[in-house]
């Protein structure tokens, strides 16, 4: 299946960075996910995706370091597709009772090549704050059929869910987390 964007949409889109428009974005939700994988005993990757989150850019091209990324993501949200799975999971697991909050606040923005980078920031989960790097790539600006402009990105780090205090069923689970990011900003 292809997308075909409006001729309109379609001038205005843009893969440059620097010609993205400066300004404070909110997050698109439906156009967004956070998806981790995990090994399972070492035979597959089981993938857990967040349903509820939220974030915050404040972007500016002329100045990419100077951008800031705040994101929230609700633990209690984890779809595995399997409804007692992500009960366990959530409760047993990350104790979203407990811990009813994953959030990452950028603290640098290092630019590497046209279009990709490096976002470093503090990464608070179950109670534990570490730094985190997040490997980014600029998909690309434009502007919807509303006329919104739009950013999205990708992005990808691991973590060691044990530096965060989440041991429960290793080594079954593996301590490896591959985290995904496929995000979309509207200003």
């Amino acid at each position: 299946m292809s997308l075909v964007l409006p001729a309109a949409a379609q001038e205005l889109h843009t893969i440059d960075s620097g010609a993205a428009p400066a300004g404070a974005y909110t997050l698109d939700p439906a156009h967004s996910s956070v998806t981790m994988r995990v090994s399972h005993f070492g035979l597959s990757y089981a993938t857990l995706r967040f349903d509820k989150l939220d974030a915050t850019l404040t972007y500016d091209p002329a100045h990419p370091e100077a951008s800031k990324l705040q994101v929230t993501v609700d633990p209690a949200s984890v779809d595995t597709g399997d409804e007692a799975l992500n009960r366990q999971i959530a409760t047993e697991l990350f104790e979203a009772g407990k811990y009813p909050q994953i959030r990452f606040v950028s603290t640098t923005v290092k630019p590497t090549i046209e279009g990709r980078g490096q976002v470093t920031g503090d990464l608070t989960f179950h109670g534990v704050t570490r730094p985190v790097d997040l490997d980014v790539v600029f998909n690309g600006a434009g502007q919807d059929p509303q006329h919104q402009t739009r950013l999205g990105f990708s992005a990808n780090a691991t973590i060691q869910r044990s530096q965060f205090g989440v041991t429960k069923y290793r080594p079954a689970a593996g301590d490896d987390v591959s985290v995904d990011i496929e995000v979309e900003f509207k200003k």
